[in-house]
């Protein structure tokens, strides 16, 4: 993790570098906002005709497409850091993104919305218009309810971890997931305060929620005891070691049983969720979803990292790996979300261009080496 880390941190270091001299050396044509990461490719001698040709057409949809480059760039941080030739993960990635945007091209996404396109929808703007988010999010719900009768009749199940930090868009992913579903069907699982019982049968605490046959999406899950006890100092060191040894069984033990499990992670940035926090305390509809810890979060910020390293360290594993899902922008990570889970289960029926086109700049799958 060390190691890893330290990689990161030296490209981000190689992405931050942009000065005058540098963009005179760049291509004319490309779009002045790609210019970190064209730098960013030289710095590294990844740059290739191949890539400057994919980046010229990219810079080419930026005219007629509002692009968050952004994301771009933290998507290409990750892409850098994969183990295996780093050229061709670029040219994958960068291969990806066009197709993702050629697709949007013909879904009639544009650069001049209407003004309800960047109504407040989930409390800030995105970068998808209004019109084609709702498009998207309702051919993703036709597919889900396909997977929910498949579910019925084969009697498979769904569990979905849904973790993060505070306010990193959970819960609105959450009801983007089952607000069409038929509710008899599904099962949201958001825990109170555990009683002392529940403390010492922490495993039977969440499996005894687990209903077959559902869609199963747990708000905060088992990984508490990983992550927020231990931030907040709550719970003991005997319990946190407890779990770190055996939650790897544990959902080994609901796979196997022929359940499917996706643990999700929507990972923000500290300013974003500092907004956002500012925004549910004025909000008359939401300021109930500030609480006491959340007051200590931006405090905690750093504790919570350390806990958040070890736990992927410990608990991505080959059968069950975490899914990293960037939540900078609310109705990308939601779509992004449904879309991963959709792909991952061989329901009957599945509309593959539905299912297969994604945002693949803010997605990434953890997992650890073989």
């Amino acid at each position: 993790m060390n190691i890893l880390n330290e990689e990161l941190g030296r490209i981000k270091k190689v992405m931050g570098l942009v000065n005058e001299e540098d963009k005179k050396d760049l291509a004319p044509t490309i779009n002045v906002n790609l210019d970190r990461v064209v730098l960013t490719l030289k710095f590294l001698k990844l740059l290739n005709p191949k890539l400057e040709r994919m980046l010229e057409d990219i810079s080419k949809f930026a005219e007629t497409q509002v692009i968050d480059f952004g994301m771009l760039e933290r998507g290409l941080r990750k892409v850098l850091l994969k183990k295996g030739n780093k050229e061709k993960n670029v040219e994958d990635f960068f291969g990806k993104i066009l197709t993702s945007l050629k697709y949007r091209e013909r879904s009639g996404y544009g650069t001049e919305p209407e003004s309800e396109d960047y109504e407040f929808e989930v409390d800030e703007p995105s970068i998808i218009p209004k019109k084609v988010y709702k498009k998207e999010l309702y051919d993703l719900q036709i597919e889900l309810l396909k997977l929910q009768e498949w579910l019925k009749k084969t009697g498979k199940t769904v569990i979905i971890v849904f973790e993060g930090r505070d306010s990193a868009g959970k819960g609105s992913t959450i009801k983007k997931f089952t607000e069409n579903l038929n509710p008899r069907y599904y099962n949201i699982i958001a825990l109170g305060v555990p009683t002392p019982e529940d403390r010492k049968n922490w495993w039977e605490r969440y499996k005894r929620e687990i209903k077959p046959g559902m869609i199963n999406l747990f708000d905060r899950s088992w990984y508490n005891r990983g992550l927020i006890e231990p931030v907040m100092g709550y719970g003991s060191p005997e319990e946190y070691e407890d779990f770190m040894d055996n939650v790897e069984n544990f959902e080994n033990d609901l796979v196997n049983a022929g359940d499917y499990l996706f643990k999700l992670w929507f990972s923000i940035e500290k300013e974003t969720q500092k907004r956002r926090f500012d925004i549910r305390q004025k909000s008359p509809l939401k300021y109930w979803k500030y609480s006491p810890n959340d007051a200590q979060m931006q405090d905690l910020w750093d504790r919570f990292t350390e806990f958040k390293e070890k736990l992927f360290d410990k608990t991505s594993t080959v059968n069950n790996p975490w899914v990293i899902i960037d939540a900078e922008d609310k109705r990308v990570s939601g779509l992004n979300a449904i879309r991963y889970v959709l792909q991952n289960i061989p329901y009957a029926g599945k509309n593959q261009e539905v299912v297969n086109q994604e945002y693949p700049e803010v997605i990434s799958v953890l997992k650890p080496n073989p």
